[in-house]
């Protein structure tokens, strides 16, 4: 399902979009224009895989309507990413405040410095207590 292609209605330049997000930012020309451009998948629940599923929620890391609670493990049924039952409950997940995708999975994030740029769009954000809704 992803990457998906879409063009700037800016600048007419393709894009490939490789997260489900509300909207992009042209890489070109930084425009920012709603995208919903990614249809979700049904899951077929007669099937013994999820007669254990208790709790199901969007999914942080692709935005998909697939992230299941299995057992002792979330998992995203679209792109994969999963995280343990405990991680879940200590952790927090957290977005660009620009650009809107999720800062958790981005290569070596950190909150220690209080502050982190995100790798898709280049904005500061902010990752203090403070922060935390």
């Amino acid at each position: 399902m992803i990457p998906k292609n879409t063009t700037c209605t800016n600048c007419g330049a393709d894009i490939e979009v490789s997260t489900y997000r509300k909207f992009v930012v042209c890489p070109y020309c930084q425009t920012k224009f709603d995208f919903e451009g990614f249809e979700y998948s049904k899951i077929d629940r007669s099937s013994s895989k999820y007669s254990k599923v208790k709790y199901e929620m969007d999914c942080p890391a692709c935005r998909g309507k697939q992230m299941f609670l299995f057992t002792s493990k979330w998992k995203c049924e679209d792109c994969g990413y999963s995280i343990s039952r405990f991680e879940k409950i200590f952790s927090v997940f957290w977005f660009c405040d620009e650009c809107d995708v999720f800062l958790n999975v981005q290569e070596n994030f950190s909150t220690k410095q209080g502050k982190w740029k995100c790798s898709e769009c280049g904005h500061m954000n902010s990752t203090t207590k403070s922060d935390i809704l």
